[in-house]
């Protein structure tokens, strides 16, 4: 009985650290690539933007992939765009899982962009992402993105935005 208890009692504890380990990563994710990501798309600011993923960052999304140098030209090409408009953008996210083992890391959610433009409605684009992040020289970056508004031809709606919690980075 003795044993069996201080079984319960060490995985109990095993448990705790795991807990306290995973959150503890989640806080260095959320201050070294979510908070500054949210920010950089704010301010259409592609160099801090860019920075955030690795050099040979694989993009997924529905218009194709994009890897690397060919990505990071696009988020520069489109940012300076947004950046000379009176365009303002902003991303919200919330999380199904996150996983972390090492200096590797996926997480997988939600994330809502809200487009403003002057004289018309905000517009809403919701969609489901997957990244991959990785850790480099002791920063996390994101070393693969996939995102989708479409799941198993359910589209991505606010519905399925309003099942989660936004993230206050």
């Amino acid at each position: 009985m003795k044993t069996q208890r201080l079984t319960v009692l060490s995985l109990a504890l095993l448990f705790t650290v795991h807990l306290s380990a995973q959150e503890a990563i989640e806080k260095q994710v959320n201050k070294q690539v979510w908070k500054p990501f949210v920010k950089s798309m704010a301010e259409s600011d592609f160099k801090t933007y860019n920075d955030l993923h690795t050099d040979d960052v694989l993009r997924i999304s529905e218009r194709g992939i994009k890897i690397g140098k060919e990505y990071k030209d696009s988020n520069k090409s489109s940012m300076e765009y947004t950046a000379g408009t009176a365009i303002k953008q902003n991303i919200e996210f919330w999380f199904e899982h996150r996983v972390y083992s090492g200096d590797v890391g996926y997480e997988v959610g939600y994330y809502k962009i809200t487009v403003n433009m002057p004289d018309q409605d905000p517009k809403y684009y919701y969609a489901r992402f997957h990244v991959v992040l990785r850790k480099e020289k002791g920063r996390w970056k994101i070393a693969q993105d996939w995102d989708t508004g479409n799941i198993n031809g359910h589209e991505v709606t606010e519905e399925d935005w309003k099942k989660g919690k936004a993230i206050d980075f």
